[in-house]
């Protein structure tokens, strides 16, 4: 008896358990594996496999083998329990391949661009759903340069047993073109010229499904309606396709409200008003009050859509806050003006701001200060889902700088990156969580900068024994964590972590560290951590000495 049959005779109880099958199959394995099973579990559905002769179940098996290329298996049947071992032979090639475009988009450089990205190919292994993959792009290809009526000739795979070599012919008749037409949308309390400004097409060009969900997507997220209709009037004998939208507004004005628990801010709450639209150009006003022990804040919000409001927009805003810390109190008022820029994976922010804040950090004289300073925010994402995304990154970059030269009480520049990664490894079924925080404040006194302005670490997105922005001020920050995130339960992570970082003054570093462990679930409305932090070495502080319970809520990335 060779190796091989005696571990198929060995392991095959086991292995039939573990697959929950009646029979078990060996010297295929993947796609081809996957599909041979199913066609047995279907057959088995209405009649017990022993029940079939050896003949049936083979012809059973080559016909669940031919999609994928193989014509000419070797099959051996063992019966009581049934143990089928394959030889799949040869798997057949692509001999010849003829595509043939006709109709009037044969030479439209799109649909013939697609021809390169086809999945099948001479000399590629024959391959059913690819080739109907293949049929496919061509058909998408065709729908969104606007040939709506497309259609294949013929569409052929040709078999040659005896010489074992296949031909696909493709014959592909696009039919004619259509465009789009006019864009017609209900009366609403918004400008139609401002709705115009949400299609993402013009009058003319090719019709495409795709920016149809385009544009019922743009609109939807506007923020302006509770409902939208986008329908577009194919039919008859014109080329050009108009579309009509139906839109149902939301109510002009909401309230919002929001509890929560963090142990950075201890219980919080937050209401807001709304009103959308302010008038037909489509203003939006917010004002939020926000409290808790450690941050509270008043905001109005004045948003005015811009050119591509699906990308832009222009916000007013004014902002009263009180900040609690450890490492300091203050009290500020804030005028911006800001310039939004956002893509999928790109967000870009630029403002002139005017600040007034009194404070003082701790055991420091009070001050007032007076900045009037332009920021500029970038931000690079990439993630999966907006509420947990198993892996991928996002990087902001900011940078503000103020001078007495406009009317500031000092000269100061400060710039810092916030960099945050995961990559999941799901043979171990771990994530792997980096945060880094790095910046620097140029200026002739770090006391002199406004807190609400100040590079402060501590807390439970840092340094998580630490007190909330419990460290600094200081002219240097840096910071750097790593979490291990160990699924154990579908959502559920046991995790473990360590931070290092400080706030200093040039030449007066001591690394504050900390290490933990804890639990995370991936809840509907995102992940939530608790754990438990201990800082280590001999920097750590009087805030520190015992062990800290940690509670974070929210998307990490």
């Amino acid at each position: 008896m060779n190796k091989t049959r005696f571990l198929f005779i060995v392991f095959l109880p086991l292995l039939m358990a573990a697959t929950k099958m009646n029979f078990y199959i060996i010297g295929v394995k993947g796609k081809l594996l996957t599909n041979i099973q199913s066609r047995l579990m279907e057959i088995e559905q209405t009649k017990s496999l022993n029940q079939e002769s050896d003949e049936t179940l083979k012809q059973q098996i080559t016909q669940a083998m031919q999609p994928y290329g193989y014509f000419k298996p070797q099959i051996t049947l063992r019966r009581q329990p049934l143990q089928i071992q394959i030889d799949p032979g040869p798997q057949m090639l692509i001999t010849q391949l003829n595509i043939n475009l006709k109709g009037e988009g044969a030479n439209n450089s799109e649909i013939k661009a697609t021809l390169n990205k086809l999945p099948i190919a001479p000399g590629q292994p024959l391959n059913s759903a690819k080739y109907e993959q293949a049929k496919q792009m061509l058909a998408d290809a065709a729908e969104q340069q606007g040939y709506l009526h497309s259609s294949f000739e013929k569409a052929e795979m040709l078999i040659d047993l005896n010489h074992y070599t296949s031909q696909i012919v493709l014959v592909f008749d696009t039919g004619p073109q259509y465009y789009f037409g006019q864009v017609k949308f209900d009366p609403t309390n918004i400008s139609t010229e401002l709705l115009h400004r949400y299609v993402p097409f013009s009058f003319g060009q090719p019709y495409s499904t795709d920016q149809i969900l385009a544009l019922n997507t743009q609109l939807v997220s506007s923020g302006y309606f509770r409902s939208v209709a986008v329908k577009p009037q194919i039919g008859g004998y014109k080329r050009d396709i108009p579309v009509h939208v139906h839109l149902q507004p939301i109510p002009r004005t909401s309230y919002s409200f929001g509890v929560g628990y963090g142990t950075d801010t201890g219980l919080r709450g937050r209401v807001g008003y709304h009103i959308v639209p302010i008038n037909r150009a489509g203003h939006k006003l917010n004002l939020i009050a926000l409290g808790s022990v450690a941050q509270s804040a008043l905001k109005a919000q004045y948003v005015i859509p811009g050119k591509n409001p699906v990308t832009d927009q222009y916000q007013i805003s004014g902002n009263l806050s009180a900040l609690n810390y450890d490492s300091g109190y203050s009290k500020s008022s804030l005028l911006s003006f800001s310039q939004h820029h956002t893509l999928a994976n790109f967000q870009r922010v630029l403002s002139i701001n005017a600040l007034y804040d009194d404070y003082h950090y701790y055991r420091k004289p009070n001050e007032n200060k007076r900045a009037i300073f332009p920021k500029a925010s970038f931000t690079w994402l990439k993630t999966q889902n907006n509420l947990f995304s198993p892996s991928g990154y996002n990087i902001t970059v900011h940078g503000l700088g103020a001078s007495k030269a406009f009317l500031s009480n000092e000269n100061f520049v400060q710039a810092s990156i916030n960099a945050k990664a995961a990559l999941t490894v799901p043979l171990i079924r771990t994530r792997f969580y980096f945060h880094t925080i790095q910046g620097i404040t140029q200026i002739r006194d770090i006391n002199q900068l406004p807190l609400s302005l100040a590079l402060l670490l501590g807390g439970a997105e840092n340094l998580k024994a630490y007190k909330f922005n419990s460290i600094g001020p200081g002219k240097i920050l840096t910071y750097s964590g790593l979490e291990i995130q160990k699924e154990t339960k579908e959502n559920w992570y046991l995790i473990g972590f360590f931070d290092s970082g400080d706030v200093y003054r040039p030449n007066l570093r001591n690394l504050k560290n900390d290490i933990g462990i804890g639990l995370m679930w991936v809840s509907p409305v995102g992940p939530i951590k608790i754990g438990i932090a201990q800082a280590v070495g001999t920097h750590h502080s009087h805030h520190a000495k015992r062990p800290k319970f940690v509670v974070n809520m929210g998307p990490d990335l």
